[in-house]
């Protein structure tokens, strides 16, 4: 009998569930398009001396693709070992569409961590974030390309291109980082909360104790503990709200940040050691509120797509410069290589070939309501599952799956 597949390694009945609740909020997003093609006519004709306007077919494009996207899945069916293998789904590739975000979040982290991971054994990885005082519309893109600049700025002070007097920053050892801009909408009063996570790589085995107390201490909804932050933070809290702001980066203005602002604790920023998770770096750009069945609304749709228009959610530096996180496979990972993955495949190949199908993701929900026996299994997920392994862990499955082929093959 071939080797069981892990539930862990399934596409799971909620996984599908979510994919079904995207596909419902991304209608109304293909309506926001369908109404920005009707805003931005277009030229298309000169008829009888006068010029004939019509629907951007840019716009048009884009709605339909997002209608479509996450509705058809094709897989390899192994049907007498009830496995249904994930060869490709029909996507969009929109930067707002929530179900290309999910799985282009999924797929970055396959592609990507382990890169970070390769520094673990010299250095120490560190999750920072970095934000700023809500803004309201008619500031986010202004807001988002001063984030955008101030940082790549901040990063020559802990490099040693800049310095500051009396005060060593190069002494964090960092080497490279990279950033993802993420844009929340505020539930309560329609304002934007741009911010940056970033992962910042150091010198291993800092004295980083949290021993200072400031405002942002204290969580005002009373549902997290009181947080005293190290003394990298309290800096990185300081000198940010001060090239925000655009105010000489000096020792004393961060010592006495009051005198020179109306922020006597700077801006909100934390540090905490990655330990290898990286989900937050690697996660969506967007995120809404629900307002009548849809995720935002047009007027929020319009303002985040001219804040985002020509950006670029990620950005690296240092010894991560030669590595663009923009980048993911747009097979998502099902045609790259894996070990582990691709000899449980061969396993089932030695048993029977597969039979190439076509489902629409209703009647996949369907047939798990059903109780349906059949494994829904895509390389993504079991990659994503094999690296929470332990290296023991991995290499005894390794050799398992190795000896259930040697049988398949007597």
């Amino acid at each position: 009998m071939v080797k069981e597949i892990g539930s862990e390694n399934v596409i799971t009945h909620e996984d599908f569930l979510a994919t079904s609740r995207r596909v419902h909020y991304n209608r109304f997003i293909a309506e926001y398009y369908d109404r920005f093609a009707e805003e931005q006519k277009m030229p298309i004709e000169l008829r009888d001396g006068e010029i004939v306007y019509g629907k951007d077919e840019k716009f048009l494009d884009r709605a339909r693709g997002m209608r479509e996207c996450g509705k058809h899945w094709q897989f390899d069916h192994y049907e007498t070992s009830k496995y249904k293998n994930l060869i490709r789904v029909n996507r969009c590739r929109d930067r707002f569409c929530l179900n290309c975000m999910a799985l282009e979040a999924d797929q970055r982290y396959a592609q990507y961590a382990k890169v970070l991971d390769g520094f673990l054994f010299e250095y120490d990885l560190y999750h920072v974030v970095l934000t700023v005082p809500n803004v309201s519309e008619e500031w986010l893109r202004n807001t988002v390309t001063l984030i955008l600049d101030r940082f790549s700025y901040m990063l020559r002070f802990f490099d040693g291109r800049k310095g500051i007097r009396n005060l060593d920053l190069k002494k964090y050892g960092y080497i490279g980082a990279v950033r993802s801009l993420e844009i929340t909408v505020s539930k309560k009063n329609g304002s934007y909360h741009p911010h940056l996570h970033c992962i910042f790589i150091l010198k291993k085995d800092l004295d980083l104790s949290p021993v200072y107390w400031n405002r942002f201490s204290e969580d005002r909804s009373g549902r997290k503990e009181t947080r005293l932050f190290s003394e990298f933070e309290m800096i990185l809290q300081r000198l940010w709200c001060l090239l925000i702001l655009k105010k000489d980066a000096t020792k004393y203005n961060i010592e006495h940040i009051e005198e020179v602002c109306d922020y006597p604790d700077g801006f909100s920023c934390y540090a905490e050691k990655a330990n290898g998770d990286y989900h937050e770096i690697f996660k969506y750009v967007i995120k809404g509120t629900f307002e009548e069945e849809t995720l935002f609304k047009y007027e929020t749709f319009r303002t985040l797509y001219d804040a985002l228009f020509g950006r670029r959610a990620y950005e690296t530096f240092g010894v991560l410069r030669r590595y663009d996180f923009n980048d993911v496979d747009g097979d998502l990972g099902l045609t790259t290589p894996d070990e582990a993955f691709d000899r449980f495949i061969a396993s089932l190949k030695l048993r029977e070939l597969p039979k190439r199908i076509e489902e629409i993701l209703g009647d996949i929900i369907n047939a798990y309501n059903r109780g349906t026996e059949e494994k829904y299994i895509s390389k993504a997920v079991f990659v994503r599952h094999f690296k929470t392994l332990t290296e023991e862990e991995k290499v005894r499955y390794l050799k398992e799956l190795s000896k259930e082929m040697e049988k398949r093959k007597e």
